[in-house]
């Protein structure tokens, strides 16, 4: 077997500056394989299953060198490396959506005449076999140029650009996603089955599946793809014909989009497929941290989405040995379809996935309560998440190690109005004037009424209401789409939450 470097390394790549740099591959069992990069040397053994694995001394940032790995069968060269940063944008269709496709994306592109990003596309195949591995073989690492960064995730790009300016190096973006995609993909056989969320999904899809076979779900996909390409070139002419036509429109015009897709053993929506064939094709490239933008396809099992979500963050670190990578994440922005009722689901997602940021430890998380489009899960501004992620890296991985985002710290109540009260506040909250109500607070009856805000602290704020005495509960921004109203000087908007009052539980309650 000829010495062989996995697919993620390749010229022009990037590799994680001041942290040991990770090199393996595959090779003949027991052959000694001897690694160099710029002044560092290293030496492995092939595994008796023919894989290798080398560590390299840190270096610091730099450009141009050259990665030598070779034994006696012969030599791998991966030219012009730069040592950087290095972060994996991973996640759904709001982390794929590209730089080109989102808002203002030809104009950025054309634009751009920065050097400093270079990125790397993970194929996208949901088995490991024969077609993967070519496809591998075809994957290359990019210099961002006004040419290909269109390419790029719209979200990565503008976390890159700012960490550019920020840092002063290289930053490498590793692309890892797939739209619609459950989080469930992206984690183990063995991890799912570790969590009763994680069966019951399992479970499900194995039912969803049934008896078909791979020639039917290939079957299924040919027909589906028809249709899926015919809705699409649809909506593409609508486009053309009016460039600001809204998406209520398109779906007047063209229907709604052919979804979802066919379930089957081989589809990127099967649990765990995908960190099969794409998570472990590049694990464990050295890394800065992790960065996620993932949940609307989990919205209908919001229930159990912090446990699913804090179980990624633990698998994935698992896969690069690293317990202590930053995971830093996207929560939902403001959504709902045209045609649907406000069920408040998407509230209570974005609700799970703070309570997992409270869980998580080197974790944080950026709030969107001041974005989103009605009736486009797919907002085109990509440019405010990708540098609130910046910010947040700014201050939790490169400076103080402080989290960004408001975060309700305690809540108390004097009888007449409830006090709540929030961290990560390093300046003042601004409570902004909207044309709606964005909070409503209850009495012991549980009945939520309008209510009125008052900054009586810089981190502090006084809501209540004449029709509720003996304020227990609040709600705000609690809604799948609306305004958000609170924010801190710098900008950052305040995550929608819902809080009540401890109430002493019953002895027999706790039987």
């Amino acid at each position: 077997m000829s010495l062989k470097l996995a697919a993620i390394f390749r010229d022009h790549m990037v590799v994680q500056r001041n942290k040991p740099i990770a090199v393996f591959g595959t090779g003949t069992p027991y052959n000694v394989v001897v690694v160099s990069l710029h002044t560092c040397t290293t030496r492995t053994k092939v595994a008796e299953d023919g894989t290798w694995y080398a560590l390299l001394p840190p270096l610091p940032a730099g450009e141009g060198y050259n990665l030598n790995v070779s034994d006696e069968t012969g030599q791998c060269i991966c030219k012009d490396v730069a040592v950087g940063e290095v972060w994996l944008a991973g996640g759904q269709s709001n982390m794929e959506l590209s730089l080109l496709d989102s808002a203002d994306g030809a104009a950025v592109c054309k634009a751009y005449k920065g050097t400093q990003i270079r990125f790397y596309q993970v194929p996208k195949r949901a088995v490991v076999d024969a077609e993967l591995v070519e496809l591998e073989k075809k994957t290359t690492w990019k210099i961002a140029d006004s040419r290909n960064v269109g390419e790029l995730s719209a979200v990565a790009f503008y976390f890159a650009q700012h960490l550019a300016e920020k840092l002063h190096c290289v930053i490498g973006i590793v692309d890892c996603n797939w739209g619609g995609t459950s989080v469930a993909c992206w984690m183990s056989c063995r991890m799912l089955e570790s969590l009763t969320a994680g069966q019951a999904q399992l479970a499900a899809y194995k039912e969803q599946v049934g008896t078909k076979t791979v020639e039917q779900y290939a079957i299924e996909m040919r027909e589906y793809d028809a249709a899926y390409q015919h809705w699409q070139e649809q909506i593409d002419a609508c486009r053309l014909e009016n460039p600001d036509i809204t998406w209520n429109e398109l779906h007047e015009r063209c229907g709604e989009c052919p979804w979802p897709q066919p379930t089957g053993w081989q589809s990127p929506f099967c649990p765990n497929n995908l960190h099969t064939s794409m998570i472990l094709r590049i694990a464990p490239y050295t890394l800065c941290g992790f960065l996620y933008y993932q949940g609307e396809e989990d919205v209908s099992r919001h229930a159990s989405y912090s446990d699913m979500l804090t179980a990624l963050v633990k698998q994935w670190r698992m896969d690069w040995n690293d317990w202590e990578l930053p995971f830093l994440f996207v929560q939902l922005p403001m959504y709902r379809a045209a045609n649907a009722k406000e069920d408040n689901t998407w509230a209570m997602q974005r609700e799970q996935q703070s309570v997992a940021n409270a869980m998580l430890k080197h974790a944080g998380m950026i709030a969107l309560t001041d974005c989103g489009e009605f009736d486009n899960i797919h907002p085109l501004d990509k440019k405010t998440p990708g540098q609130r992620l910046a910010q947040l890296a700014g201050q939790m991985v490169y400076g103080t190690g402080a989290e960004i985002t408001p975060t309700v710290q305690t809540m108390y109540t004097d009888g007449i109005a409830l006090y709540v009260m929030f961290s990560h506040i390093t300046d003042t909250l601004i409570l902004k004037k909207t044309d709606s109500k964005t909070c409503f607070i209850a009495g012991v009856d549980g009945v939520f009424y309008p209510a009125e805000a008052e900054l009586t602290a810089p981190n502090t704020i006084r809501i209540f209401s004449p029709s509720v005495e003996m304020p227990q509960s609040i709600k705000y921004a609690w809604y799948n789409y609306g305004e958000a109203s609170w924010f801190t000087k710098n900008g950052l908007a305040v995550p929608s939450f819902r809080r009540t009052l401890f109430v002493r539980k019953k002895e027999q309650d706790y039987a």
